[in-house]
């Protein structure tokens, strides 16, 4: 069996690395989305979460998605490679959905978010690879707050980074 380590992936040049999760707490079905962008080498440019409001990871992964690249385009960055730990977000926002579903217009305004004039990659990396985002998703849950914006990075996320 040949064993490989997972860790964050570096964008190629002239792209940002937007790292994005949702996740969900069991115990008091609590949800919330975090994500964060980095330069080249890694270094942290901003971060956010926030309550998902609905207890869901897959909307919670949507709006990590949805606020993610939102601000990236509200901030001027053309070039980004967005990663999520959540392949079926990825596909729904693919493959689109039909407008009965129950995330139809959160998905609906990420594609026509992604039709602006920039170059967006969306790509799947495993959850080890996704580690900084999982910790302000973690926040997210426990936030009061539908968004918050972070920068410097919290005290959470040093050591991850």
């Amino acid at each position: 069996m040949n064993h490989r380590r997972v860790k964050w992936s570096r964008p190629t040049e002239g792209f940002v690395c937007l790292n994005v999760d949702g996740s969900l707490l069991g115990s008091t079905n609590t949800a919330g989305y975090g994500g964060l962008l980095r330069n080249i080498d890694g270094e942290f440019i901003w971060g956010f979460y926030g309550d998902a409001a609905i207890q869901s990871i897959l909307f919670a992964e949507i709006m990590a998605i949805w606020y993610g690249l939102k601000l990236g385009w509200k901030r001027g960055f053309r070039k980004v490679l967005r990663c999520s730990d959540s392949l079926l977000s990825i596909n729904l926002i693919k493959d689109g959905v039909t407008i009965h579903h129950c995330l139809a217009n959160e998905i609906h305004c990420i594609r026509k978010l992604l039709e602006n004039d920039w170059e967006v990659i969306l790509t799947h990396t495993f959850r080890e690879g996704n580690a900084c985002a999982d910790v302000l998703a973690k926040l997210g849950v426990v936030s009061d707050s539908s968004f918050v914006d972070v920068s410097p990075p919290p005290k959470e996320l040093v050591k991850p980074l």
